[in-house]
C-alpha cells in the first residue's frame, strides 16, 4: 500500500493489544492469532494506536532512534504494511 503520510490508523474492535515486559503482543480475536511486536515496533503501534498520523509519528521516531530518515520511513511504512495486511491496523478514510 502506498502510505500518506497524514494517514491516520485504528484498531479494528477484534485486535486486543497488551504490552508486555516493553513489547506489545496483539491478539487477533477472530481467527485466534497471536502477534508479537518488539520493543521498537511496539513504540511505532503506540504513536499509531494514540491516532497520530504517519508523519508525526516518524517525526517523534526520529527524535527517539539515532537512525537516518529513509531508513526509518522505509522501516515503519514496512511494518505499517505488515499490520495493515494482517488486520491488525486500518487505515481511517479522511472525509472530504
Amino acid at each position: 500500500m502506498s502510505q500518506n503520510s497524514t494517514m491516520q490508523f485504528t484498531i479494528p474492535s477484534h485486535i486486543l493489544a497488551q504490552e508486555l515486559a516493553g513489547e506489545v503482543v496483539l491478539m487477533n480475536i477472530d481467527n485466534e492469532m497471536y502477534y508479537s511486536l518488539n520493543s521498537v515496533g511496539s513504540q511505532i503501534w503506540q504513536l499509531l494506536s494514540d491516532r497520530l498520523d504517519l508523519e508525526t509519528a516518524i517525526e517523534q521516531l526520529l527524535r527517539r532512534f539515532d537512525i537516518d530518515e529513509a531508513t526509518l520511513r522505509q522501516d515503519v511504512t514496512q511494518l505499517v504494511d505488515e499490520l495493515v495486511a494482517q488486520g491488525l491496523l486500518t487505515v481511517e478514510q479522511e472525509t472530504v
